[in-house]
């Protein structure tokens, strides 16, 4: 069995706890880790010195009554109360004063510094983890790390394969998503890097989108069974994420070509301008039209995701062929227009995505 990593108490907040409370109720305040060494105290020349009074409490687990003065020992009347974190011992909190006064006291101070302690030690690991997924994120998205390295940190952050990587870029400043935590072995907490975020997890977690608003730009990879396979994926998105124009939302998923949108996210900004010219008289509804014919298996099922008769889906085709010069229905000249929508929209001159 693996053996549980020791809790150490942070000097400098058990001296804010002391700072916080020792006035409000006039004792005399020490916090003493598991060793009996004092770490806080009211009395700062006391920091550092060994608390004799605090070994039973150490030792037996249990609040210590002490009813007198021992000056060899350097303790006077009060109460040693234990500090227990996860089921572990890791310190005591000691209150002077008579013993039935202040056990009520060093109770409700242990219960807070057992708080506080918890708090910070959750927030630093959420710190941490958070600081592992945007290194993480970054080699995938550099591009340069190997797939080795790549495995190495995916195990390191408890992922397994296989992976699925995320890109959302919201349409309005989304300060909560600090409250998408990451989950251990599932998915990472949101990244904020390269104008978007992006989020690494496994095709097994389970993911609720209700919090993608609808015209939020979002985007997944396919999975990922191989490091390698994650860093080709990386790359696709990395590209995509230049030309967010290019990234569909939600509700554009359908009618959207990755293939297509790579190939221009790809092409020269000077190449992008010649393509969209084949497309320049075609309007917004003429090309949202166009993009569902190329996405649908027939053009009965492209009329009735557009809520049109047939009819006038094929008076619309003859209406883009007038505009463009092209026959729609022959393959070969339609993807020619496909290509050339995609560049008009990465260059801002139609908005479908």
């Amino acid at each position: 069995m693996e053996e549980q990593e020791p809790i150490r108490l942070s000097g400098d907040l058990a001296q804010k706890v002391v700072d916080t409370i020792a006035p409000t109720i006039n004792r005399h305040v020490n916090i003493m880790n598991s060793h009996g060494i004092i770490i806080a105290s009211s009395d700062q020349s006391r920091v550092g010195s060994h608390h004799e009074g605090s070994l039973e409490a150490i030792r037996s687990n249990r609040i210590v009554d002490i009813e007198q003065t021992n000056a060899a020992a350097g303790t006077q009347p009060g109460v040693n109360a234990p500090l227990v974190l996860n089921e572990q011992l890791c310190g005591v909190v000691g209150v002077t004063g008579a013993p039935h006064e202040v056990r009520p006291l060093a109770n409700l101070i242990a219960l807070t510094v057992q708080l506080l302690f918890a708090q910070e030690r959750e927030h630093g690991r959420s710190n941490r983890r958070e600081t592992e997924a945007r290194d993480l994120i970054s080699a995938l998205l550099a591009g340069s790390a190997d797939a080795d390295l790549i495995d190495r940190r995916l195990a390191a952050h408890g992922l397994r394969a296989p992976w699925i990587l995320e890109l959302w870029i919201p349409q309005e400043p989304r300060p909560d998503l600090r409250q998408q935590q990451a989950i251990e072995g599932q998915r990472t907490s949101w990244i904020y890097l390269s104008g978007g975020y992006w989020r690494l997890r496994t095709s097994q977690a389970n993911i609720d989108e209700t919090h993608i608003a609808r015209d939020d730009k979002y985007l997944e990879s396919a999975k990922s069974a191989k490091a390698s396979q994650l860093l080709n994926e990386a790359e696709v998105l990395r590209v995509l994420s230049r030309r967010p124009q290019l990234l569909p939302r939600r509700e554009s998923r359908r009618i959207w070509s990755p293939e297509v949108a790579v190939a221009i996210a790809r092409t020269p900004e000077r190449n992008l301008e010649t393509l969209a010219e084949l497309a320049a008289n075609v309007n917004a509804e003429q090309a949202r039209t166009l993009l569902v014919i190329a996405a649908a298996n027939s053009m009965l099922e492209a009329a009735e995701y557009l809520h049109i008769h047939r009819n006038t889906l094929v008076q619309r085709i003859d209406r883009a062929g007038q505009l463009t010069g092209l026959d729609i229905r022959h393959s070969a000249q339609f993807l020619r227009l496909q290509h050339s929508l995609y560049a008009s929209i990465a260059l801002g001159q139609l908005h479908i995505f």
